[in-house]
Formats: C-alpha cells, structure tokens, sequence
C-alpha cells in the first residue's frame, strides 16, 4: 500500500509522522512525507532514510494540496493521513484532497464536532471546514481510546475511529542517569498551574527540576521569571528543540503536571482526558517513567498504573520524593497498546 502522510500545521505534532513511519516499515507499506518546513525540522532524520520527502514552504499550500490529489487520482497514492489540520483552512476547503481516501486525525473533539461558541466569520470559516472534512473522511484517528469513547458515545460518530497514539513506547531506555523531575509542555497558565510545583522547586532544593516550554503570555513568563531565580530549576524562554527535549525527557525521573482539566480557548471548551488528550501522558509512555499528576486528571485506563494523583501540596512533595526514590522504569509488558509492533497489528486494515 502506498501511504500519503501531511502535515503542514504545526510541528508539535511531529511524532505522530514519526509513528506511521515506523508502523509503514513494519506493515511494509510505501509512504510520503508532504511536510513543512517546521514539522520536518522536528523530525528524527534517522527515520527519514529511503523516505520520499516532499517540502511545503511558505505558500502555495491549494496546489501543493491538490498535486496530492493528482497522484491519487493516478494510481499512486491509495491512502491519505492527515495528521493535523490546524492551518491553511482555505486551502483545505477548496482542494481536492477531500475527494481522496483519507484518514483524519482529530486532536480536540469538541473542536471538531462541538458547536462553535464564536460568531464572527473567522471562527464560523473554520467550525464550517472541521464539518466539511468531518464529512468526507473516510474515518478518524485519534490518539486514545478515551476520545474514542466520547466520539461514539457523545456524538454517535459512526464512521471508522483507529487509535495512533500521540507517542510510541521506546523499545530501549537511555541508560543514563534518572535526575530529573520534568514539567513538559508549553508554559501556560490557561491551561496549567504552576503554584504547588513551584512550592516544589523552592523547598525541595536537593531535587532538579526542569520547566521544560516556552511561556506564552506575559503572565506566564512571569512564572518562568520567578522559577528562573531557583539554582535547582531548568527553565527555557524559547521554543525547545528537540535535542534539549529528548535530553531532559531521557534524564527524567518523574513527569510532573498540574493541568486546568476544564480548559476553554477562544472558539471551544475542552476537557484533557476526556475530549482531549496531553503530552504529559505520553511523554511517560515513551520513557516509561511514572507521571504525577492533580488527581482532577483521569489518565488514559490502560496508563493508571503509572499514573500517580495528588490532592495536596503536601501530597504531591510525599508521592514525588517516593517516586524519585523508586526510579521506577517499567516494562514494556505494561504498555502494549504503545507497542510498534502491537499499533502497527492493529492499523494494519485501515
């Protein structure tokens, strides 16, 4: 089978080509990256070799969209990912890659199936573009089987939903030391707390903390300021590149999060675990390292024995030092549905 794989929204979203890279090998499937210039900086270039690459720049994304199409249409392409569509909504809508036979992937699913509480013609063209494609897929990826849930049951979607999980559990672990409790993840307050972990960083001075995202507003680079003055906490003003990334995350004892569980944006409200997944739980599956987290979080099921919930400050410093004492790194037995050759099994028919 030959395997179309886009994404020209936002880099972030890099280790899902990662992932459908390593399953395309394992199912023997041919597969093209049409990419931009920012997802394919964030790429693993180990897992690039004898892959076709086709780099969108700038501009120009309705033909680049619609030269996809043309190689469908000849016999070239039998499937199409769309692994995120979070820009270029005007080129989407009038290409005809939406006549293709493509799988979508949808991130947020009140985003994508909720109704739009804004009413100005911005937020109306994108709800308008999420229906149409909606419409059109031939079935949707997501990346748990709590969006599944929601999917079917709230929203009686009745096409095809496979999971591709947002990471894939490392089949080897850096061997180096586990020295760090990492907070993984844009810094943002709208959508994170940060009060009871930086009360962790200012009386645990024999621990290494690491905030490791670039703030966003003014009031959360207020809080990288305050944490910024600690000598045993790791903060970034920029965007993290991926090998200061993987460098903290492999050093990584304990996955720290606090998240604002209900979180509205502009156009949606969402809720992580349930309408929406984070990072922090994968970030934990791809290292296989315990997450701690506000106990209002309802991790994925098939990740609860490596999650651990707190309540309190004075609960989340007992659990933390416990964890950091343990250096637990667990089996791979614990996580088969983030197992290559397992997801790899399981999409195999999409």
């Amino acid at each position: 089978m030959n395997i179309a794989i886009i994404d020209i929204s936002t880099k972030n979203h890099a280790s899902l080509i990662e992932n459908w890279i390593q399953v395309s090998q394992v199912n023997h499937w041919n597969i093209e990256l049409y990419v931009s210039s920012d997802v394919l900086q964030n790429i693993d270039l180990n897992l690039l070799e004898n892959i076709t690459v086709i780099e969108f720049k700038t501009s120009g994304a309705l033909g680049f969209l619609n030269n996809i199409y043309r190689k469908y249409k000849e016999g070239k392409i039998d499937k199409v990912v769309i692994t995120s569509l979070q820009s270029n909504y005007f080129s989407f809508l009038f290409s005809k890659i939406k006549k293709s036979d493509f799988l979508l992937t949808i991130h947020n699913v009140n985003a994508w199936n909720g109704k739009c509480k804004k009413n100005s013609l911005k937020f109306f063209f994108k709800y308008t573009i999420r229906k149409v494609y909606l419409v059109y897929a031939e079935s949707l990826l997501v990346s748990s089987e709590n969006l599944v849930s929601i999917l079917k049951n709230k929203y009686k979607i009745d096409k095809k939903i496979h999971v591709m999980p947002f990471k894939l559990a490392k089949e080897t672990i850096n061997t180096c030391a586990k020295e760090y409790v990492v907070y993984p993840g844009m810094v943002s307050m709208d959508r994170k707390r940060y009060e009871i972990f930086l009360k962790l960083c200012q009386e645990c001075k024999e621990v290494n903390f690491v905030l490791l995202g670039k703030p966003g507003e003014c009031k959360d680079k207020a809080i990288v300021s305050k944490l910024k003055q600690l000598a045993n906490v790791i903060t970034f003003d920029e965007y993290v590149s991926r090998k200061d990334f993987d460098y903290y995350i492999d050093r990584a004892a304990v996955v720290f999060g606090d998240l604002n569980v209900v979180y509205e944006n502009h156009e949606f409200l969402e809720v992580y675990g349930e309408t929406k997944d984070t990072g922090l739980s994968y970030f934990t599956v791809e290292s296989r390292i315990p997450l701690l987290v506000n106990y209002e979080f309802k991790n994925i099921q098939n990740l609860q024995k490596m999650t651990f919930s707190f309540n309190s400050y004075s609960d989340a410093k007992n659990k933390l030092f416990q964890l950091i004492e343990k250096q637990e790194v667990y089996t791979l037995s614990m996580l088969p549905d983030y197992q290559l050759c397992n997801v790899a099994r399981r999409l195999y028919e999409i």
